[in-house]
């Protein structure tokens, strides 16, 4: 089995994130690429589950409880003290499903190649504590000041498609 292509979109909360992931899917989709996500839920405490079953089911002591239906699958899972840091784990979890790549949203210091969204002044901190940065993607009003640091590191603007573009070519490339 070829592995996937991992690339991280991280940022600090309420960055836009889940908005660039999205869009990411949505451009890679339309060129044809499969795509899984690995989403750090930062907002502290369980994320919500909408299937009340598989809820009731978790509540009640499971250690997995996984529900499909047509073809869809909603897995929740506790993790173990010595599985906490299971990003590892996770990622292998997504390789069964055979994705072309595998975008994680946040665990913004894990070493993976990521895309930094810096949308305030008090981002610029992250572009000195976080480990391969491959490109930086702006709100408009801090794009002039990101321009300014020359970092020789490619920079897109947040609403445009920069960085899908650029993003596909090196997918494209890793393949060759």
């Amino acid at each position: 089995m070829v592995k996937p292509f991992l690339f991280q979109i991280t940022g600090y909360q309420n960055s836009g994130k889940t908005t660039v992931v999205i869009r990411l899917i949505e451009h890679l989709k339309r060129a044809g690429v499969t795509v899984s996500v690995l989403k750090h839920h930062g907002h502290g405490g369980e994320p919500d589950l909408p299937d009340k079953d598989s809820t009731r089911h978790f509540q009640a002591g499971a250690v997995a409880a996984l529900v499909e239906g047509n073809g869809a699958i909603q897995l929740h899972a506790s993790l173990t003290c010595e599985q906490k840091d299971s990003t590892e784990k996770l990622l292998e979890i997504l390789h069964d499903f055979q994705p072309d790549v595998i975008v994680i949203e946040g665990y913004k210091y894990k070493p993976f190649p990521k895309a930094l969204i810096i949308k305030q002044e008090s981002d610029l901190e992250l572009l000195n504590s976080l480990q391969n940065i491959q490109a930086v993607i702006c709100w408009p009003e801090m794009m002039e000041t990101v321009k300014l640091l020359d970092m020789g590191l490619p920079l897109f603007e947040i609403n445009s498609d920069g960085f899908f573009n650029w993003f596909l070519e090196q997918k494209n490339n890793l393949r060759k």
